[in-house]
This record gives structure tokens, C-alpha cells and sequence, in this order.
């Protein structure tokens, strides 16, 4: 698993949450390091901590992991305050623009939600491409929702 040694995080990292269905993976990466760079991490974590794929409730199967970062979309909040609203596909760039958390205005502990690429998914709208599940607090709670 790739860790940070304490001599390695700068004062100035960022911890952006990356999100799949009902997983959060957290990334501690400096405002300027290029988004291809912090895709090939998230990859690699992805890679070391779920090998077989990632479950999701809209899909009786595993989403099977991509070989390539180029396979690897990022969206944003389209309201940070109302995660019903969606997500918005985020710019990232192919091999030649290096775009960066800062350069894309993130702030410290950003979601981010990650989708994988393939055929299918190609003409979805950024709406439809993003899953995000978040916990139904009345069930989780349903004592003190009911006082």
C-alpha cells in the first residue's frame, strides 16, 4: 500500500476523497501534482486493496478494475450541499494538460467521484456515469429520527 512517511507530507497536502458507490478513498497529494499522477495512485491503491473489482448495488457483479488511467473519469459535486443533484465531469486532461487540484480551483478534503470508462459508458451523461451511495441515516437511526 502506498503510505506517506511523516517527513514526506508538506503542511500545504491535500486530502481529497475519492468516491465509488459506497467506497471513499482518501489521497494526501500536494495542490500542483498532475491529475495523471494522482489517477495512477488511486489506481494502484484500487489495485492492492480490491483486486477482484469494486461491488456496487446498481450491479449484481463486481465493477472490474481498468488497466489504464486514460479509463478513469473525475466528477465534482454539482452542489456541495445536495448530492442529489449530481456530479459534474471534472476536466482532468489526457497526457499533454497536466491539470491540477489547484489549477481546477479543489480545496482540502474535496470529493471527488471516480468512474471507469468503457464502451457502454462512453455517451452517458456525467449525471448517469457517477455513483455515489451515501448511508440512508433513518435507517441507520431510526430512534432518534423519530424524537
Amino acid at each position: 500500500m502506498i503510505q506517506a512517511r511523516d517527513d514526506e507530507v508538506n503542511a500545504t497536502a491535500l486530502t481529497l476523497h475519492f468516491k465509488y458507490a459506497k467506497y471513499t478513498i482518501l489521497l494526501l497529494t500536494e495542490p500542483l501534482t498532475p491529475f495523471s499522477t494522482i489517477k495512477a495512485d488511486l489506481l494502484t491503491i484500487l489495485k492492492e486493496r480490491y483486486p477482484d473489482g469494486l461491488e456496487s448495488s446498481k450491479s449484481p457483479s463486481r465493477t472490474k478494475l481498468p488497466d489504464s488511467i486514460l479509463d478513469i473519469v473525475l466528477g465534482v459535486q454539482t452542489d456541495s450541499y445536495d448530492p442529489s443533484k449530481g456530479w459534474d465531469e471534472l476536466n482532468t486532461g489526457s497526457g499533454i494538460i497536466n491539470e491540477s487540484p489547484k489549477s481546477l480551483g479543489l480545496k482540502d478534503g474535496a470529493k471527488i467521484a471516480f468512474a471507469f470508462v468503457g464502451e457502454e459508458e462512453e455517451d452517458k451523461e456525467a449525471k448517469e456515469l457517477f455513483h455515489v451511495e451515501y448511508p440512508n441515516l433513518d435507517e441507520l437511526y431510526p430512534e432518534e429520527m423519530a424524537e
